[in-house]
């Protein structure tokens, strides 16, 4: 792999949306300022979106990952462009980019926490490796690991997109799948239940305890 620089970047992005390299971000506020000969030459500014999931108090005092998890976890929360969100200290949400993304299938990405907002310790972390063919916001597992509560703008600039060509890969039109795709909201986490998994493995029901469930 290798990492693919501004100028390879903009071409893509002029391509017609139908060409197999054509690369979509949008929308990319400040064109000019992103293009600039001064700014990175080796990554594109993201910008934090509108939509957030605040993490509920489990009806257990455990976090237990299953079918059920994703709709007991989280509240869902817009915070419209000029307002904020409030962070408390050592605590998460998830939120969003504020722009949509269309890699190619040769185009690979990795996002990376802006180095101006990781000194102010916020975390952000995406399911770091973005897949060729990815369409789709992308969701940011946003912690505060400092001991102050943190304000948060949506619009502003949090993240970085670096995107990598895998060598030798077909650009082809290749068919979507996946558990996360085309999200325009950040997404909770999906589980099977841990029956389900471990009974993959050839652990027997009867063997499997669970924390929320007595045994027979």
């Amino acid at each position: 792999m290798s990492v693919i620089r501004k100028k390879e970047i903009a071409r893509r992005l002029n391509l017609p949306i139908t060409e197999a390299e054509s690369l979509v971000i949008t929308p990319l506020l400040q064109l000019s300022s992103l293009f600039r000969s001064n700014a990175d030459d080796d990554s594109i500014d993201l910008r934090l979106g509108t939509n957030f999931l605040l993490p509920r108090v489990p009806p257990q005092p455990f976090t237990y990952p299953s079918k059920n998890f994703a709709k007991q976890s989280h509240l869902r929360v817009h915070v419209p462009l000029g307002s904020f969100l409030v962070i408390p200290a050592h605590q998460t949400v998830l939120g969003s980019t504020l722009e949509f993304l269309k890699l190619p299938s040769d185009l690979s990405g990795q996002i990376l926490t802006k180095s101006s907002i990781a000194r102010t310790f916020i975390v952000i972390e995406t399911a770091p490796w973005i897949h060729p063919s990815y369409r789709g916001c992308l969701t940011l597992e946003i912690a505060n690991v400092s001991n102050t509560p943190l304000i948060l703008y949506p619009g502003r600039t949090i993240a970085q997109l670096i995107l990598l060509e895998l060598i030798g890969a077909e650009k082809l039109d290749r068919k979507l799948s996946g558990t996360y795709l085309g999200p325009i909201y950040p997404e909770a986490p999906v589980f099977n239940d841990p029956e389900e998994d471990l009974q993959q493995i050839g652990v027997p029901p009867d063997d499997i305890i669970s924390p929320i469930r007595p045994r027979k």
